[in-house]
């Protein structure tokens, strides 16, 4: 009896663990059992290794194999495993050293005729690769990047290439190609709308979560998708965030030009699709959104049930979720960016004449509940567009307003560094002058604010006055933070 020991990786969620493929042949019918993997997924892999290895120039053993994947609890649901399994055969059948592959970790599907594929989830094997000093063999039409490994990758394209000294494969430096393209959109092309451009100045400059209430064709849409040319480059640590959700569900890494995620989700999306899950469980739309844009545009028009799925996303930036066989978090960390009409027909407060009843009206908005609206920092009417500025206003050729607002949103982030330099404990509400609290409790007590509600205004006060470069909240600023916060 021979036998053989080699490492994979099981990626479950956007998390992996590592995964030991024994194999021993023994005396006895030819046959290929694999144990701790699903009946399902042991077949199709079976007849995929049987036949790569022998169109490899290897010979498959006809004797019996056994392979064994442990710890057997763990879900072994990718195609990576056949790399593994093909390299465990080949080494207890001795058609290779076992010497070559010590500390080494593969990962990779095989076709019929022996090529490695690139399988979902490689950069986050590497990263738990580089972690455990391991070294990751893979398909060679992967990308690598850079900041995964303490060690490094190899890479082949064919099994056959087993037989050959492994080479290392070439990295990418995923935060050199951080260098985003300049959107044609920007806040010049929007007529008017100065509230709602101020707003959205505010939301990019202190991650705050926006609604945009008013009729068709007011530019709700047009605003939201302005949104990520204002918001902070993406840092490294977040480059490798989102190209790990996007090895995930691209199975590949970003191109050159990098940018942060923006999610446009249609009303009729379901549950699962937004938060996630299945067998094995996949990102939904909110972690597709991390540290990027979720738009929700004709907010009402989505069913109760999903609308409630953004609770726990919204207050803590991640999301649980306990399967039948699954438990996994997934980021999201996300900025909302959410559209309605002011009632059903939309004309309501326009020029043209609404066909709605207070009845309707009411039961439309009450389609979105008062715990979504309480966690989200700026609701801001977007009124329809005067006909005379549209047509007066001449096309703006540059640039000059969208500059002007990244500039200052520049100098907002450099004075908020600053101030959280020299006081680093210091709690917004600490900050708030005398005038600025005065208000503060007339208004609660006034319109009903719930705690939460008090703290986001607190908080979009901060940024106002982060904006106006004062280290103190002032009435003024508190004043802002009220007006746009309508609904």
């Amino acid at each position: 009896m021979s036998s053989a020991h080699v490492l994979g990786q099981a990626v479950i969620g956007l998390t992996a663990q590592t995964i030991e493929i024994e194999a021993t042949i023994s005396n006895g019918l030819p046959q290929l059992n694999i144990v701790g993997m699903s009946e399902h997924r042991g077949k199709h892999s079976r007849e995929r290794i049987r036949s790569a290895i022998e169109h490899s120039g290897f010979k498959m053993p006809d004797r019996r194999i056994v392979i064994n994947l442990a710890p057997s609890d763990v879900p072994k649901e990718h195609a990576g495993f056949d790399l593994p399994i093909a390299l465990a055969i080949l080494i207890a059948s001795q058609q290779i050293q076992a010497d070559r592959f010590k500390g080494l970790c593969a990962m990779g599907e095989l076709s019929l005729t022996g090529e490695v594929r690139a399988v979902p989830g490689l950069l986050i094997a590497a990263l738990a690769c580089g972690q455990e000093g391991l070294t990751l063999l893979q398909s060679s039409q992967a990308q690598v990047a850079r900041q995964t490994s303490l060690s490094s990758c190899f890479g082949i394209r064919h099994l056959s290439d087993l037989k050959l000294p492994l080479r290392p494969m070439t990295a990418i430096n995923l935060y050199s190609n951080n260098v985003p393209a300049e959107s044609d959109a920007a806040l010049d092309d929007i007529k008017g709308q100065e509230t709602a451009k101020r707003a959205l100045i505010i939301a990019a400059t202190g991650g705050h979560h926006l609604l945009l209430f008013g009729p068709p064709g007011s530019g709700k849409t047009m605003l939201a998708k302005r949104m990520l040319g204002l918001m902070a480059p993406v840092t490294e640590q977040e480059a490798v965030e989102i190209a790990c959700i996007q090895s995930v569900t691209k199975g590949s890494l970003p191109g050159p030009q990098f940018e942060r995620p923006f999610r446009e989700v249609h009303h009729s999306t379901s549950a699962a699709a937004l938060i996630g899950g299945g067998s094995p469980p996949r990102p939904g739309e909110i972690t597709l959104a991390h540290l990027g844009v979720l738009l929700l545009d004709e907010l009402p028009e989505f069913t109760h049930a999903v609308l409630n799925q953004l609770r726990q996303p919204l207050e803590s930036g991640s999301i649980d979720l306990s399967l039948a066989h699954y438990q996994v978090r997934f980021p999201a960390n996300f900025q909302l960016i959410a559209a309605m009409n002011p009632c059903p027909c939309g004309w309501l407060g326009s020029r043209r004449p609404c066909r709605c009843s207070v009845e309707h009206i009411t039961r439309y908005r009450n389609r979105v509940s008062g715990p979504i609206l309480d966690r989200i920092d700026l609701q801001v009417e977007v009124p329809a567009l005067d006909p005379n500025v549209f047509f007066l206003d001449a096309p703006k050729q540059s640039r000059h307003e969208h500059n002007a607002a990244i500039d200052q949103i520049k100098q907002a982030r450099a004075f908020k560094k600053q101030r959280l330099r020299d006081a680093p404990l210091q709690n917004d509400r600490e900050a708030l002058d005398a005038g600025a609290k005065q208000l503060l409790m007339q208004a609660a007590q006034t319109l009903h604010f719930s705690a939460r509600a008090i703290q986001k205004l607190i908080r979009v006060g901060r940024t106002i006055a982060d904006l106006d470069c004062r280290a103190v909240i002032s009435r003024k600023q508190l004043e802002e933070a009220l007006v746009l916060r309508q609904n």
